[in-house]
C-alpha cells in the first residue's frame, strides 16, 4: 500500500509542471499565455455545463477524465500549436513516447487505464472522445474571444484556417456543430479573424 501511495504522491508532483506548459492561447488580461492545465480545466467546465444538452448515455466521469489528462503528455512532449506544421508531423509519436514514459510513473491499473485513456482520446473511436475532442477544438475559439483574438492576430490565422482545421471534429453532434458555428461567427462578427 505504502509503495502505491509513493507512486501517485510523486505522480501528482511530477504532473504539477502541467501547470505551467503554455500555449499558443492568451489569458483574457493579455498578459500571459493559457497554460495546458487551464484548457483541460476549461474543458472539464464545457463538459459539466453541457451535461444536460449532450447525450443521456454517455459516460460523464469517463469525459472528465479525458478532459482532464488528454494533454498530460505534453510535460513531456510540449504543446504543438495546431497550425504548426512543421511540429504536427512528428506530436504523435512524440505524444505517444511521453504517454510512455508518463503513465509508467504510476502503478500498474492506473499506468494502464491512462494509456487506454490517452489512446481512447487520440483515436476518438468512442463517442465519449469525439465530444471530448470537439470540446478541446472549440475551446481555443472561446479562449480567442476572451483574449480580442490576440493568438489569430499573432500568427496570422484566418476564418478559413480555422474552420478548415476544426469542422470535422464538431460535425459529428448538432449541438456541438451549433456552438463552432455560433463562436467563430461571434469571431467574426468581431472581426477578430
Amino acid at each position: 500500500m505504502e509503495n502505491r501511495v509513493d507512486k501517485i504522491l510523486a505522480f501528482l508532483q511530477e504532473i504539477e509542471k502541467y501547470k505551467v506548459i503554455e500555449r499558443e492561447m492568451f489569458c483574457s488580461n493579455l498578459n500571459r499565455a493559457e497554460s495546458d492545465a487551464e484548457h483541460s480545466w476549461h474543458i472539464a467546465m464545457f463538459l459539466i455545463l453541457f451535461e444536460n444538452d449532450l447525450p443521456q448515455d454517455i459516460d460523464m466521469k469517463k469525459m472528465l477524465k479525458l478532459a482532464l489528462m488528454h494533454d498530460l503528455v505534453e510535460i513531456y512532449a510540449g504543446d504543438t500549436f495546431a497550425y504548426d506544421k512543421q511540429n504536427q508531423v512528428t506530436k504523435k509519436e512524440r505524444e505517444s513516447k511521453a504517454a510512455k514514459k508518463l503513465f509508467s510513473q504510476l502503478p500498474k491499473d492506473l499506468n494502464k487505464e491512462f494509456m487506454n485513456l490517452f489512446e481512447e482520446y487520440d483515436g476518438t473511436k468512442t463517442r465519449e472522445a469525439q465530444i471530448v475532442k470537439s470540446f478541446d477544438k472549440i475551446q481555443p475559439i472561446l479562449q480567442n474571444l476572451c483574449s480580442s483574438g490576440k493568438s489569430w492576430q499573432k500568427h496570422k490565422i484566418t476564418f478559413s484556417d480555422i474552420d478548415k482545421y476544426k469542422r470535422k471534429y464538431v460535425e459529428h453532434n448538432d449541438l456541438i456543430l451549433g456552438i463552432y458555428e455560433k463562436l467563430l461567427n461571434d469571431a467574426r462578427g468581431k472581426k477578430l479573424i
